[in-house]
């Protein structure tokens, strides 16, 4: 082990220690040149003389493939070097002040769950850009996300994640950390991108849960689980997270990268919107629970600073106790000198007889007040009659919460109070009678819940199949998924669009299996008589409808290249002093086209001219029939899928 340089590094001054890793230890130091605090974190050299250089080698390299990177969310990377003296090769990393999730966690930090969404959103972009710059972080854990005082979270260690050997397993260390990493990149498969988005899934599953997903002892124990064994779901492991994490965190830790989020930008924009809804409910069931979290400043200054000093009695017995120095006589004879004093009142005060003094007074007075005690009678406890009048107040609140929450539709908060208050007043009819209602409700919105989940699968795989062009599986799936939910939209769209192509490919194989008929050869007009002129077909018409989940854009429609409807919308709102807000409305406009085969192209732009989804159909319109061009944008983040459906005719 290379011993710790004085008091520098390169040209770095080191100030003090901040921590200390598998690969080295950090310092907090100052960059002379520039006046600047820097995080300079130096490599362990204590390594067998095969592997020495390699390592340095690659650690180097990946360092300063990674200080290519400048993003907010990412600790910055000032120099790479290797000191000349003491051969300690080190990289100085902006200084942030706050601290890694890792020691909030274990201070005892609860995170609530918007907090925590809107921290692996942040993360998620972050990881987003680096990915974009072809650099794998490869080793996301809580120890490697900082969070400053004011909740900005910064992904630090990019790059030297990338620095692995299959060689340095000494002493029991693992380059990167086996419960946080994705099976491919565990079993030493390639990785990309996809691999930090598991291994993010499994910081959040940490985060709301307190635990890991895929706990073990051993290299080998955690990676039997990481492999073979399905995730845990959040929910069943923390009751009281909200059930929107689950589809999310078990996406990210998918076994395939396949079925996965396939970019971190996606994972961030699903993480942000539910962190948004999340907020605005998070104060009342604070306010209910009577949890309330200290603000994350706080517990960043009250952690990191340094400890109080002491006051009151042991401060007065450190100051009597402590050893006293010989002060420094002024110039010629003070006041005491004059006053000529007994030798005795000149002794120092020995610390022995100060605390036998302080004992032997704190006798007396309790000795004292014990006397007083004796004389007088004995008053009754109030505790019993507080304390019943307490327990009834507390189940009062509680039945009232109860009440609350499940006229509310928050049936779990609601079976929550009631079983508080039946513990208290377990003969109480009125905690059993809603206790019962509250777990019929909670019953009611788990099926609700599953059959929502049953829809979104069968919706999912159908659309797989349809891109399949497996019609016949896809139609299938859809009217599976209509008969548990008859309004969704999505599905009866694509049981149209699948009903159709599955008709196409029917009549196709029927007309091959037969010949083509002999066209019929007309006959010619008797001389003299009119030429029959043939009617004129007549119009198609098209219904354009779009349930807008976004305040303002415009949508577009052209056939063979000529605008047929350009309809704006705007559905802002002015606020009480003028300030607009953002709102929800529907559009719907009947064009008529004539009948034919035409090229009918479709295109959505929102209120800042970005185009959020378009699509171009090849389509017979027959004579007299009746179509919809339907715009599917389930939220205002997302991509909108657009259909055009035949109704009638």
């Amino acid at each position: 082990m290379v011993a710790m340089p004085a008091s520098r590094i390169g040209r770095y001054e080191i100030v003090k220690p901040l921590g200390r890793g598998a690969m080295g230890v950090v310092y907090l130091a100052r960059d002379p040149i520039i006046d600047r605090r820097v995080a300079l974190k130096t490599l362990r050299v204590d390594l067998d003389d095969d592997v020495a250089g390699e390592f340095r080698e690659r650690f180097l390299r990946e360092a300063r493939a990674a200080g290519r990177i400048n993003h907010a969310g990412i600790v910055t990377i000032h120099d790479v070097g290797e000191d000349p003296e003491s051969g300690l090769v080190f990289i100085a990393m902006e200084y942030i002040e706050g601290m890694d999730l890792r020691q909030l966690m274990s201070s005892g930090y609860r995170f609530r769950p918007s907090e925590a969404a809107r921290i692996a959103a942040d993360v998620a972009r972050a990881l987003d850009y680096a990915h974009s710059m072809g650099v794998v972080h490869r080793d996301i854990k809580p120890a490697n996300i900082i969070l400053t005082r004011d909740g900005t979270a910064k992904i630090t260690d990019f790059g030297i994640a990338r620095v692995e050997s299959s060689n340095l397993t000494t002493e029991g260390q693992f380059i990167g950390t086996p419960n946080f990493m994705a099976p491919e990149q565990i079993t030493g498969k390639p990785v990309d991108g996809r691999a930090d988005i598991f291994s993010l899934g499994v910081v959040l599953f940490n985060l709301l849960t307190g635990q890991r997903p895929f706990p073990g002892d051993t290299l080998h124990e955690v990676t039997l689980k990481v492999v073979g064994e399905p995730s845990p779901i959040p929910s069943v492991v923390a009751p009281h997270l909200p059930s929107a994490f689950n589809p999310i965190i078990l996406k990210c830790l998918e076994k395939d990268p396949d079925r996965r989020f396939q970019t971190a930008a996606e994972l961030a924009n699903v993480l942000a919107a539910l962190a948004r809804s999340l907020t605005d409910r998070e104060p009342e069931d604070v306010a209910a629970t009577g949890v309330f979290q200290p603000d994350l400043a706080t517990v960043i200054d009250r952690t990191t600073s340094e400890p109080a000093q002491p006051t009151g009695l042991r401060a007065l017995l450190r100051d009597i106790t402590a050893p006293r120095r010989p002060a420094t006589k002024a110039a010629g004879p003070t006041v005491w000198d004059r006053l000529h004093l007994p030798e005795f009142m000149t002794w120092e005060i020995n610390p022995r007889w100060v605390r036998i003094l302080l004992a032997g007074w704190a006798i007396l007075w309790a000795g004292w007040i014990a006397a007083l005690a004796l004389q007088r009678p004995a008053a009754p406890d109030p505790a019993p009659r507080d304390a019943i009048i307490r327990s009834r107040h507390d189940t009062a609140r509680l039945l009232i919460e109860a009440r609350r929450r499940l006229h509310r539709g928050d049936a779990r908060g609601a079976e929550a109070a009631a079983a508080a208050a039946l513990d208290q007043v377990p003969a109480s009819a009125g905690a059993r009678t809603l206790l019962a209602r509250s777990r019929l409700a909670v019953e009611q919105v788990r099926l609700g819940e599953a059959a929502r989940e049953s829809v979104a699968r069968l919706v999912a795989e159908g659309r797989e199949s349809y891109r399949e062009r497996q019609y016949a599986t896809a139609a299938e799936r859809f009217e599976q998924a209509l008969a548990i939910d008859p309004t969704n939209e999505v599905a009866a769209s694509y049981l149209e669009l699948a009903r159709e192509r599955r008709q196409g490919r029917a009549a196709a194989a029927r007309a091959v299996a037969r010949p083509a008929p002999t066209p019929p050869v007309a006959a010619a007009a008797p001389a003299g008589e009119p030429e029959q002129v043939a009617p004129v077909p007549g119009n198609a018409r098209i219904t354009i409808a779009f349930n807008s989940p976004i305040a303002s854009g415009g949508i577009l429609v052209t056939v063979d290249g000529a605008t047929l409807a350009e309809i704006p919308f705007d559905f802002t709102t002015k606020g009480l002093f003028g300030a607009r807000r953002g709102g929800t409305g529907a559009v719907k406009r009947v064009v008529l086209v004539p009948s034919g085969r035409h090229s009918i192209t479709a295109a959505l732009r929102d209120g800042e001219g970005a185009l959020r989804g378009s699509q171009t159909f090849d389509r017979e319109l027959p004579a007299n029939s009746d179509w919809t061009l339907r715009f599917d944008l389930p939220s205002k983040d997302a991509t909108a899928t657009v259909f055009l459906v035949r109704v009638s005719g």
